[in-house]
């Protein structure tokens, strides 16, 4: 059984972490596996701090999420769409990932906005501002739990995020790349032009 599981996710990854990129993907359309990471296991961020460098730091605490975004490429649900200027690697999904995506999320398909436009091949400086933005209100917390028994800076620096300020929302509270006014359910979070993301809920904020 396992190797049949294998067999069909080749980098080995769960059903958790092809979730987890369903989910972002779903509603960014354009993410790096940084963002990725940093929007749903907050805790990899205070782990494999004694690498050497913050690349290979960046490396080993993404490699899970590179891997589920490997197998849905080849499930044929999402493709590598470039590189930002930074040289981060970009996912896009494909029409067959929106649509598995509208069902991990419970939207209807005008809920889920259109297909991004080859973001990657021009840096996708935009989509890459208002992901960093949506990371900057969401503040996910580590579960310091999984952060237990590394170093006491990282675990300091686990404790200061979680004594932060909470953040607004959850990934799922917001919507891109909606044409026309699409509102969610709770709390009234909408996005009303491509790319122009717009969080009705707490305030009303466009970027």
């Amino acid at each position: 059984m396992m190797a049949g599981k294998r067999k069909a996710n080749e980098a080995g990854s769960s059903n958790g972490l092809r979730g987890d990129v369903l989910c972002v993907l779903g509603v960014l359309k354009v993410a790096t596996a940084d963002q990725i990471q940093r929007l749903t296991s907050p805790n990899l961020t205070y782990r494999h701090t004694l690498k050497k460098t913050a690349a290979l730091r960046k490396e080993a605490r993404t490699a899970s999420h590179r891997g589920a975004a490997n197998d849905l490429r080849r499930h044929g649900l999402a493709v590598d769409g470039g590189r930002t200027r930074g040289g981060e690697e970009v996912r896009l999904f494909t029409k067959d990932g929106l649509v598995a995506a509208a069902i991990d999320l419970d939207r209807a398909p005008e809920e889920m906005g259109g297909m991004p436009k080859s973001a990657g091949r021009s840096g996708a400086s935009h989509p890459m501002t208002v992901n960093e933005t949506v990371i900057a209100l969401i503040r996910l917390k580590p579960d310091l739990a999984l952060v237990a028994g590394k170093p006491a800076e990282a675990v300091a620096a686990a404790q200061a995020a979680v004594d932060a300020p909470k953040g607004i929302g959850s990934i799922t509270s917001y919507a891109t790349e909606i044409v026309g006014c699409a509102l969610r359910s709770e709390g009234c979070h909408a996005a009303t032009f491509p790319s122009l993301l717009v969080n009705g809920g707490h305030g009303r904020s466009t970027w």
